[in-house]
């Protein structure tokens, strides 16, 4: 039993050791400050330069994009104002031609392809000239104009005119209602010396509203 103990208390009891060659701890060590930061290097310093030189180009080139569009919106009232008297200007043209045709109204239709197209695509077309006076004074009439679709059951492909009265400025010094006679006539566009025109004759009838 005694032996027992004696191997148990080798056992449990450790062995004491010499670790040859160890450092011993200094805490002097740890506690020495850290080295200032280094400067910045001439070029990390040249590309800041660089940079606050940029920002400051920014600033400037926003504040003239935002003068631009001031100036722009600006200008593009006043186009609008122009393009609105200008409107109106031909109006007054249109209004005092038609005054001074004396019954002899010439309609010229511009872009007449394009209306000849939607009626191809069965797209109907119907066109009203300006108004005109017979004369002055003298009665105020308009023309209507209507391109015949191809799936018409009756006159495909034709074209149809007719004569409107319109209110008028001497309305009220004039004979009622309207008689006279009207003559329609559609003039050949096409070049070379084989043009055919195309007139008809016709007397209005106070029963009906066009003719």
């Amino acid at each position: 039993m005694r032996m027992m103990a004696q191997t148990l208390e080798s056992i449990i009891t450790p062995a004491s050791e010499n670790f040859s060659g160890a450092v011993p701890f200094q805490p002097s060590l740890f506690s020495q400050a850290l080295p200032a930061s280094c400067e910045c290097s001439p070029e990390v310093q040249n590309f800041k330069e660089m940079i606050h030189q940029l920002e400051g180009r920014l600033v400037i080139q926003d504040h003239q994009i935002r003068e631009l569009t001031a100036k722009m919106e600006t200008q593009n009232s006043l186009v609008g104002d122009l393009k609105r008297t200008i409107r109106n200007l031909e109006e007054k043209m249109a209004e005092v031609e038609a005054h001074q045709c004396n019954g002899i109204f010439l309609w010229k239709i511009e872009n007449f392809s394009i209306h000849l197209k939607a009626q191809e695509e069965e797209r109907p077309v119907v066109i009203h000239s300006p108004g005109f006076y017979t004369g002055r004074p003298g009665y105020k009439l308009c023309l209507r104009l209507h391109l015949q679709l191809p799936s018409a059951q009756r006159c495909h492909n034709y074209i149809s005119l007719f004569v409107h009265i319109m209110q008028g400025d001497y309305d009220s010094h004039l004979p009622w209602p309207f008689q006279g006679t009207i003559r329609l006539s559609i003039l050949d566009q096409s070049e070379g010396s084989s043009r055919h025109n195309h007139e008809e004759v016709m007397d209005s009838k106070p029963e009906l509203l066009a003719f």
